[in-house]
């Protein structure tokens, strides 16, 4: 039997986050109400559900002063309640959208990569924006920060910005930030689900226009969100604005296929993606379901239908792309570290073709990865 390992999202009053390991079943309804969020920081507490396959029919509440808790027989978590979805729900029945966003406008790029010089090229020359190179200040000015580096070096960015200005950060990163931007509260900052590639500095980008997608799908959130939209359409690059729910389903997908397609490229000799997508579809297939279920009872985000075919639909379209185990911790590890808890504690692993891959292909010298 199955288990699949549900997680609340935030914090009770002893600093640490209480994990469930249940069958999917009850996992699911435990995620129906709400319960289930991301992994967080400080000491880990399991709490198991009772033996049998059902949450038991007898629920008590206590409330304490400071949460509200469910209990029940091997059950104890608190009560998560993510407002953002109520939010922007009452500002779009007042009549809030896109038209209130503010609009591209002079900003500070932090990164001087091929995603940051491509931001560059398209501000405007006349109010040029100011690019900032790694260890120098970020300066205090108004309009956005685009924050164009590798993830390892997101904290050092957060913590040289001035605390009046992190608002105003906007990430352009794969991978799982969830963990990191809770720690600074910065969860209501703007992000960008990048699908566009550009092969080398200065190289024109290629979009993210699939078969399955024809609009593209690289995808922005938050209050920056129409003024990158509005960048990347001067090169002629497609971006959706999304509430955050939406953008959500658009972030695991994407760390989906990055963990997905790179891990089975590696271990078959880096091909490039297309080739997974055209060689191994059963496994990507496969593999790719798996991660979904995962996803959809650990972090309260169920996908839409059909992600096997747009993730090798995208693989179609940037064929070339190279395959290569990459930021461990961001991506992969995401997934592997419910397994070592479920491992740890004598249940099944969530994910075990997953763990096969990384574990197996490590063993035979396929791949290198540290979590």
């Amino acid at each position: 039997r199955r288990f699949c390992i549900a997680s609340q999202g935030s914090m009770n009053d002893s600093g640490s986050t209480e994990i469930v390991i249940a069958p999917p079943a009850t996992a699911a309804t435990i995620g129906a109400c709400g319960f289930i969020g991301g992994l967080t920081t400080k000491t880990t507490r399991l709490s198991w559900l009772c033996s049998k396959h059902r949450v038991c029919s007898a629920f008590r509440s206590r409330q304490s002063a400071q949460n509200k808790r469910l209990v029940t027989r091997g059950l104890c978590m608190q009560v998560s309640s993510d407002s953002r979805t109520l939010i922007e729900y009452m500002n779009y029945l007042e009549g809030g959208g896109d038209e209130n966003l503010p609009r591209d406008q002079p900003a500070v790029i932090v990164g001087g990569g091929r995603i940051g010089s491509l931001l560059a090229s398209l501000g405007d020359p006349e109010s040029p924006d100011v690019i900032v190179r790694r260890g120098e200040p970020i300066p205090n000015r108004d309009g956005p920060i685009y924050v164009c580096t590798r993830n390892d070096d997101l904290e050092a960015v957060i913590e040289a910005t001035p605390e009046e200005k992190r608002k105003d950060l906007v990430f352009l990163q794969n991978g799982m930030l969830d963990p990191l931007l809770r720690k600074f509260t910065l969860m209501d900052n703007s992000r960008v689900n990048v699908y566009f590639a550009v092969a080398k500095l200065g190289a024109k980008p290629i979009d993210g226009r699939t078969s399955t997608n024809p609009e593209g799908l690289t995808a922005a959130t938050g209050v920056w969100s129409q003024a990158v939209a509005e960048r990347l359409a001067k090169a002629e690059l497609s971006c959706r604005v999304l509430q955050s729910r939406d953008f959500q389903r658009s972030m695991f997908e994407k760390l989906i296929w990055i963990s997905a397609v790179m891990l089975i490229g590696s271990v078959h000799g880096n091909i490039p993606v297309g080739q997974v997508a055209e060689k191994h579809a059963d496994e990507l297939e496969e593999l790719v379901d798996e991660l979904a279920r995962m996803v959809r009872f650990t972090a309260r985000t169920a996908l839409l239908g059909g992600v096997p075919e747009r993730i090798s639909a995208y693989c179609r379209a940037v064929p070339d792309f190279p395959t290569a185990l990459k930021e461990f911790q961001w991506r992969n590890g995401f997934f592997y570290q419910y397994s070592m808890l479920a491992r740890k504690n004598n249940f099944d692993d969530p994910t075990p073709m997953h763990t096969n891959y990384l574990e197996e292909g490590k063993e035979r010298g396929l791949i290198d990865w540290s979590a």
